[in-house]
């Protein structure tokens, strides 16, 4: 159970060690086969005034180690801004989106935010570099990628406009 979710106590007591040494922590639930995936962050907001991460789609395994670039950037006071491209992250840019706080309270054990749920979901492009909200976007990705957000909202040339600021050239 998610939310309501149960997570065993020796797990929370595992991230609650990991925040006290590092600031934040991080969970994975599912697995590479499972029908939903995904990774989130704890502690970000309490210790670094910055909105917690959610990651869908990718086998946790890949998944933490593109959560792991952005925490780190984040502790070394580089923040990710909602719309704002992050690159080098991983093989392809990224885009953060403000999550749905109900929606997250459905996934992130209430024992773990302690009623922080300001969290940006990291959302990755399909094959040619577009992302869910786009149009021309491979619909086949979306099985794989739960969205905490409202997909619609930004225009193809708003979506444009920020891969052009973050020095990422358009593709067809």
């Amino acid at each position: 159970m998610v939310g309501g979710m149960f997570i065993q106590p020796e797990v929370i007591a595992t991230l609650r060690r990991r925040i006290a040494q590092e600031g934040w922590a991080m969970a994975g639930v599912g697995t590479g086969h499972a029908a939903i995936t995904f990774v989130y962050t704890v502690g970000l907001q309490k210790n670094f005034a910055h909105p917690d991460l959610i990651m869908f789609g990718v086998a946790p395994a890949q998944a933490e180690g593109v959560i792991e670039v952005i925490a780190q950037r984040v502790k070394a006071g580089e923040p990710a801004h909602e719309g704002v491209m992050i690159v080098g992250a991983a093989e392809m840019p990224l885009m953060p989106r403000w999550a749905d706080e109900e929606r997250l309270r459905l996934l992130v054990p209430a024992q773990l935010a302690r009623g922080r749920y300001r969290y940006l979901q990291v959302v990755w492009p399909d094959g040619k570099g577009r992302f869910p909200w786009e149009s021309h976007f491979d619909k086949r990705r979306l099985r794989s990628q739960s969205f905490l957000f409202d997909l619609s909202g930004e225009s193809d040339s708003q979506i444009e406009g920020k891969k052009k600021a973050a020095g990422i050239a358009a593709r067809g």
